[in-house]
């Protein structure tokens, strides 16, 4: 069952786009937008890490599945 939009997610692992770590394990983010298909549902999520070090950096990723996202 596919998971409601602005729905409150964290990431399950660390995710990279090439060779570049782009959102770390346990950052909290939002659903955004759902995409289902016949396959699988993807999802666009924005990421928004806690820590002081990344205070105002906000990520928005397209494309992630279940296997990335975990409810909180």
């Amino acid at each position: 069952m596919p998971l409601p939009a602005h729905c409150a997610v964290h990431a399950a692992r660390d995710i990279r786009r090439g060779p570049y770590l782009v959102v770390r394990h346990g950052w909290p983010g939002r659903i955004v937008d759902a995409h289902p298909s016949w396959f699988e549902t993807t999802y666009t999520v924005r990421f928004t890490p806690s820590s002081e070090q990344h205070r105002r950096v906000i990520v928005t990723l397209v494309g992630l599945n279940e296997d990335d996202i975990e409810t909180r």
